[in-house]
């Protein structure tokens, strides 16, 4: 599946890729996307599947399976529909023709909570393909209570507020928050069945690109204090507390997070 996106940006310029957390759409980069493109850099956001304007290709939902390697195949058919990756050639002659216009630069992908799993997968399978990896309150793993609370809240609460959707849309939520809701319960429980148990600590000790995290101080889902234990086994790495933040930290400090965000698309070195 192509997905939908927003794009911002000259074409041939270094490639950044926005993903989106669970419960949310790629409106959340839609200011970012501006002040990156502004700075040289061809900029894609992603309306994952099941959220944004990618859920009316998804038809029947009941049948919609949505486990990373889905993601993963609906982001690499994206990104070769923008002739950002190839990987089927009709001659090998065809291939080094491609490689030697440049288009195979490496990317830089910015995520949030959830992105950050998809990003991961993408760098595991195209490990040439990523230079760096900018992650916002991605948890390596889902932690009691949490854990359960997640498990609760996508099943009859969701369920109540999306029969109910026209009183809590008129409720004065950030929009970060409205999608939360909006955002169908099925999608969600299938999301959640596929994250309650991954644990990315492993991973991310293997992972040969630049690494840059971001935690909020008040974040509930991703605890700031399981993200720095992460970044301590990610060779190379960065972190940065938002110490007024919660999950949303490019919301609760805008400004801090865009200047977070420009100095690791600038960096040629991890700290």
């Amino acid at each position: 599946m192509i997905l939908h996106y927003y794009e911002k940006g000259q074409r041939g310029n270094p490639v950044a890729l926005f993903i989106h957390g669970s419960a949310s759409d790629a409106t959340v980069w839609l200011n970012e996307l501006n002040i990156v493109a502004a700075r040289g850099f061809h900029c894609i956001a992603v309306d994952l599947r099941g959220h944004g304007e990618t859920r009316s290709l998804m038809q029947p939902l009941e049948h919609v399976k949505l486990d990373i390697d889905t993601h993963l195949h609906d982001m690499q058919e994206t990104l070769e529909h923008l002739d950002i990756i190839r990987t089927r050639f009709d001659k090998d002659e065809d291939k080094e023709t491609w490689l030697a216009t440049g288009k195979h630069k490496r990317i830089i992908i910015v995520t949030h909570s959830f992105g950050g799993i998809v990003a991961l997968s993408i760098a595991e399978r195209f490990p040439n393909l990523v230079e760096k990896l900018c992650l916002v309150c991605m948890s390596p793993k889902l932690i009691f209570p949490m854990k359960e609370l997640l498990h609760f809240v996508v099943g009859k609460p969701l369920e109540f507020v999306q029969k109910n959707l026209d009183m809590f849309q008129l409720s004065p939520l950030r929009s970060r928050y409205k999608s939360s809701v909006t955002t169908n319960a099925h999608v969600l429980k299938e999301i959640y069945k596929h994250v309650s148990n991954w644990n990315s600590f492993r991973k991310m000790a293997r992972t040969s690109c630049q690494v840059h995290y971001a935690a909020g101080r008040f974040d509930m889902v991703a605890p700031a204090w399981l993200i720095y234990r992460m970044h301590l086994r990610t060779p190379g790495s960065t972190f940065e507390l938002f110490k007024w933040s919660s999950h949303a930290l490019m919301e609760d400090e805008p400004e801090k997070f865009r200047t977070w965000l420009l100095t690791c698309l600038s960096s040629d070195v991890a700290a």
